[in-house]
């Protein structure tokens, strides 16, 4: 139920963190409810131990002793600013990918480029870079697709034309075509 929960709950993220109502929301803690009847309800807690955090799930009774031993509730501001930071680390390794990709296709003969000095903008949001990197890997995977179907089609083997039937006016004209690996071989009687 836990792995379930999470993953609705940052699949869910894009959509909380676009919405205005989310900085509303940011200061209240995130509580996983089961809705199965009679089921507890999990609140997610962060806990400082040897300087490492960690997370564990605590079940609604034991809250207030978790608190006690210096858990804090994980709030929805937690969850976002976690989305926002993966957000940037996925532009810096693709900023990165890019710059390795420059640099290993120096030796590629180079095309006239005209290069076009852009006004400065202001950066765009994480939240506006997701979906645009969502179509550029959608697009990354329609292309390696098409890439392998024309993989497939020139391996197919050249096949002869089907010969000619010496008996074709005879009226009893029997053809067997027999299949021998590669090649299709017609015997007509």
């Amino acid at each position: 139920m836990k792995t379930a929960a999470i993953t609705l709950l940052l699949c869910c993220l894009p959509a909380f963190a676009q919405n205005p109502d989310a900085i509303k929301y940011a200061p209240r803690q995130i509580l996983l409810v089961d809705p199965t009847p009679g089921t507890e309800g999990i609140l997610p807690m962060m806990f400082l131990a040897d300087g490492q955090q960690r997370l564990e799930f605590i079940p609604v009774h034991q809250i207030k002793e978790s608190i006690d031993k210096g858990g804090r509730p994980v709030t929805l501001a937690d969850i976002i600013s976690i989305l926002g930071a993966a957000t940037e680390k996925v532009s810096q390794l693709q900023a990165e990918n890019d710059r390795l990709w420059k640099v290993a296709m120096k030796d590629a003969p180079k095309p006239n480029t005209v290069i076009v000095q852009q006004p400065n903008q202001t950066e765009p949001s994480p939240f506006e870079i997701a979906p645009q990197q969502q179509a550029e890997a959608s697009a990354r995977r329609q292309q390696a697709l098409q890439a392998w179907m024309m993989m497939q089609n020139r391996n197919q083997p050249y096949q002869l034309p089907m010969p000619v039937n010496p008996n074709a006016n005879r009226l009893h004209t029997n053809c067997i075509a027999n299949a021998v690996g590669n090649s299709i071989y017609t015997n007509c009687n």
